[in-house]
């Protein structure tokens, strides 16, 4: 059964990354992996982070259960340290055959410095890459 990955950066979701994965395995057998990578940060408590990643956390589980609820088929793996590093070991660990990954780049500096990040990412990864943009929420103004 081939093996689908959703790495997310403990800062920030990946929630149309994870939503497609979901979408996938909905019409295929596979499974799907989500990977939350937490940052480390030498000398200081993750609860000094004031809840960003707690409810980057949070939000993920209600995803993984909403999922679970629907009868796919999603392990959820944590772990601690620099993101490309952890993302190579996971997918090279567990045979992954396809890494889905979320684009942050709301402005043009943002999206610059995701693409040299892809870039380094994709040279090292031993799976294909999907790479899904977030949809922007369009906002509805009365007439009048």
């Amino acid at each position: 059964m081939e093996r689908i990955l959703v790495a997310i950066d403990g800062r920030h979701g990946a929630w149309e990354a994870l939503s497609h994965a979901c979408s996938l395995a909905k019409r295929v057998q596979v499974l799907v992996y989500v990977l939350l990578v937490m940052p480390t940060a030498p000398g200081r408590e993750r609860a000094t982070d004031k809840g960003g990643w707690q409810s980057v956390k949070k939000r993920l589980e209600l995803h993984l259960a909403a999922a679970k609820a629907e009868g796919l088929a999603i392990n959820y793996f944590m772990t601690e340290g620099h993101y490309e590093d952890e993302v190579i070991n996971f997918v090279n660990h567990h045979k992954i055959a396809l890494l889905v990954h979320e684009t942050r780049g709301k402005d043009a500096r943002s999206a610059a410095r995701d693409a040299v990040a892809l870039r380094a990412l994709r040279h090292r990864l031993t799976c294909k890459l999907e790479v899904v943009a977030p949809m922007k929420t369009l906002v509805a103004y009365p007439r009048g």
